[in-house]
């Protein structure tokens, strides 16, 4: 059965997402272990590798982790390289992108 044109699975998949952004967003874990998670959860979903979530959730999910990859700690933290973020860009993106996925499911 499919609601709102999102497939079961992709709303079970995406489930540890939503969990890991709203931790990160509310100040319940640090920075250092949301990129570590993020990456790791990842690096380890074949659901997302394979391409199987809907064409708007793997973009937000795209786009996330490009960011996650460009985040740079505040210590490093060029303002002119504008190849890299800081942990506020980082938190403002992830806010955006799980209020962006919790209106897709």
């Amino acid at each position: 059965m499919v609601s709102n044109n999102i497939m079961l699975l992709d709303k079970i998949h995406l489930q540890k997402y939503i969990y890991l952004l709203g931790l990160f967003v509310s100040n319940q874990i640090d920075i250092s272990s949301f990129e570590d998670l993020f990456l790791k959860i990842r690096r380890e979903d074949n659901y997302w590798l394979s391409g199987l979530f809907n064409n708007k959730i793997g973009k937000v999910l795209d786009s996330l982790f490009l960011d996650v990859d460009e985040y740079t700690p505040d210590c490093l933290f060029d303002p002119n390289n504008k190849f890299t973020i800081n942990e506020t860009e980082l938190k403002k993106r992830a806010s955006e992108s799980l209020n962006t996925l919790k209106k897709i499911i």
